[in-house]
């Protein structure tokens, strides 16, 4: 006989012999992956952004920036469609090797997963070394570089160590506190735009437009982490318009943040900036004089964003890790990483050689996050039943979940 903790009807009581089933897996819903997608791409590249615009495309800036807004998710979550449940680690493994050997495509997808594990390592390094100049540049002026960039790796950590859904919890905690205030700010800095220096609105360089796509192309780099994170997101048709919505989030605020950059100091003045975007929160004011100084708010608000990105790229690494090797866990992984980590963070003596790192992880970035997604989606329509075993798949977890609702 069955024992049970109250009434059979409760909603809230469970049988002994539920208690002892293990727990479902969290699925992230679809706002939580808009806000992940969302809350990593708005990093510190929204201090550089205007800069890099400013130097290739000129007064045109502010269309790269829309033109580099359209060149994110597509693919990845239609592969991700294709293959409901997986990893780009499982799907890429039997995409790139025949399915009698699956074996074989788990080593020649290996350059490719390790390609990504550098690549976002690199990343959270030079993220983490970049939020600790800032950082002692502009407040914490007396503090030791060494000592923000270990608090900053140490806190992303601790909130490696949980699972994917308390990761995908505080994305979707952190996105408003982050996107309100950006989103203020840059509207309040347009109280000193001048219309003129949007003039003229394209000089007629496409060269100049091209390269300023690719520059603003690399600010969103960060997306490529869903290859990961999609495997444990609930299916359906929503998650197309989830994506896209994570994308222009960040898209609209860099879209106002260049046009008031270029708008207030003009394109030549940008080009000697370092934080272009911080000289700007500094020259906005607050109807009310509710605040008088706009950058310790803004740099609040940032360390808040620079912690969401550092976080889920150090996640993702683990994860991919994990997967590649098939290992129960990511948290002995994490643990490995994070001297690493401090390490390479410290490599670059000088912020030009900062840049530089910058430059080149991001143009291998642009690489990976962009031609291998696509790659692989041709070689799954070439294998076109895969989506058919998919769409197995996803009909038979579905009929699964009806069957357990009934019972």
């Amino acid at each position: 006989m069955v024992r049970t903790t109250g009434s059979s009807t409760g909603s809230g009581t469970r049988t002994t012999e539920d208690r002892n089933k293990p727990d479902k897996p969290y699925l992230i819903t679809i706002r939580q992956s808009s806000a992940m997608i969302a809350s990593g791409l708005i990093g510190v590249g929204v201090l550089t952004l205007t800069r890099k615009t400013a130097e290739s495309a000129g007064e045109s800036g502010w269309i790269v920036a829309i033109g580099g807004t359209m060149l994110a998710l597509a693919v990845i979550i239609k592969l991700s469609n294709r293959h409901p449940g997986q990893t780009i680690v499982e799907y890429a493994s039997r995409l790139l090797g025949p399915r009698r050997y699956p074996l074989i495509g788990r080593i020649v997808g290996f350059p490719l997963f390790l390609a990504f594990f550098l690549f976002w390592a690199t990343s959270t390094a030079l993220v983490a070394r970049t939020f600790g100049d800032v950082v002692v540049t502009t407040v914490l002026t007396r503090t030791p570089l060494e000592v923000v960039i270990a608090t900053m790796l140490i806190t992303s950590f601790i909130y490696v160590m949980y699972d994917e859904g308390v990761v995908a919890r505080v994305n979707e905690i952190l996105l408003p506190i982050i996107v309100i205030p950006v989103l203020v700010i840059a509207l309040s800095s347009f109280q000193s735009a001048r219309i003129d220096n949007l003039l003229p609105v394209f000089d007629g360089n496409w060269a100049g437009l091209m390269k300023g796509i690719f520059y603003t192309a690399s600010s969103y780099l960060g997306f490529e982490i869903m290859t990961i994170f999609f495997a444990d997101t609930k299916q359906g048709s929503k998650r197309m318009t989830g994506g896209m919505v994570g994308v222009a989030i960040p898209g609209l605020i860099y879209v106002l943040i260049v046009i008031s950059s270029i708008s207030v100091f003009g394109v030549e003045e940008i080009r000697l900036l370092a934080w272009p975007t911080l000289e700007l929160v500094k020259t906005s004011e607050v109807p009310g004089f509710i605040l008088e100084r706009l950058e310790s708010a803004f740099l609040g608000v940032w360390v808040a964003a620079v912690f969401t990105t550092v976080g889920n790229m150090y996640y993702a690494t683990a994860a991919i890790a994990r997967r590649t090797f098939k290992l129960k866990s990511h948290r002995w992984i994490a643990l490995f990483l994070l001297p690493a980590y401090y390490w390479f963070s410290l490599v670059p003596q000088n912020g030009e050689m900062l840049l530089q790192y910058s430059r080149f992880i991001s143009n291998g970035g642009m690489i990976i996050a962009y031609c291998v997604p696509v790659l692989l989606l041709f070689l799954s329509f070439a294998k076109g039943g895969r989506k058919r075993e998919g769409q197995t798949q996803s009909g038979q977890a579905l009929s699964d979940q009806k069957e357990a609702s009934t019972t």
